[in-house]
């Protein structure tokens, strides 16, 4: 019954937030919306609300070596030969709100999103694909935005004003498109300066996680924590394990 209602709280706030996104302007069914939560409310610190942002403190970076590509001399310019890096990385910092749901003994679920940069550099010769037409080679740099789901459970060891806790859980991750600028070499060996638009290819990619920290209770509950992930697939990602050092700031502070 305590997992029914765990999931059933879950399932009810992520619907009421996304619900609240489309009714700002609807002041009665707002209210509709929030009446049910009342009795839950009542009890102070239920729910709690803030930021948390992180860095990596582990290597989060893939560098595949270099890569070179020739061009044709013209009139007014020389043979060249252009090197370049191959390697994929996440920029260092991840940010976003988080929501907590506080339940007895000391248990939390805490769900939120964080925002990240992911970064490639390409560059490649003269490829040809059997049965395609050949690609004279290109180098280029392209970035595009990912999005974090952690769902985390957290135990609080002692309800104190500087209290350890542990916490496990899962986190989504959403990789949308590249797009970036560069060049790519043209059937007559001349560089042409182009776009570059491409798709990660995944949907969703799934990371275990756990993590330990301390909490401060003051006006706000500030919870630094190392945490560490683990992605399930390795396609796509700078590197399958990870460690970040995560700041978290809510309010008001449970008490």
């Amino acid at each position: 019954m305590s997992l029914i209602l765990l999931a059933w709280l879950v399932a009810y706030i992520s619907l009421l937030v996304v619900t609240l996104a489309h009714l700002r302007d609807k002041a009665p069914l707002r209210t509709a919306v929030l009446l049910p939560l009342v009795p839950l409310l009542a009890p102070a610190q239920l729910i709690s609300i803030g930021v948390t942002g992180g860095i990596p403190i582990s290597p989060h970076s893939q560098d595949y070596g270099e890569a070179c590509l020739f061009t044709r001399s013209t009139p007014v310019s020389v043979n060249q030969t252009i090197c370049g890096p191959n390697r994929f990385f996440v920029k260092p910092y991840a940010v976003g709100p988080t929501l907590a749901f506080h339940l007895p003994w000391r248990v939390s679920v805490e769900a939120g999103m964080l925002y990240e940069r992911f970064h490639k550099d390409v560059s490649q010769g003269l490829v040809v694909i059997h049965g395609g037409s050949p690609n004279f080679g290109q180098y280029f740099g392209a970035s595009a935005n990912g999005w974090l789901f952690p769902l985390q459970l957290k135990y609080i060891f002692k309800a104190r004003q500087l209290s350890p806790f542990i916490n496990a859980g899962a986190t989504l991750r959403h990789l949308g498109p590249f797009d970036g600028m560069g060049t790519q070499v043209d059937f007559f060996l001349q560089p042409q300066r182009t776009s570059f638009h491409f798709e990660s290819g995944r949907e969703l990619d799934v990371a275990e996680a756990v993590g330990a920290g301390l909490r401060w209770r003051g006006v706000f509950d500030v919870s630094p924590e190392i945490r560490f992930l683990h992605w399930t697939s390795e396609y796509c990602q700078p590197v399958q394990n990870q460690l970040m050092l995560m700041v978290g700031i809510t309010f008001p502070a449970w008490r």
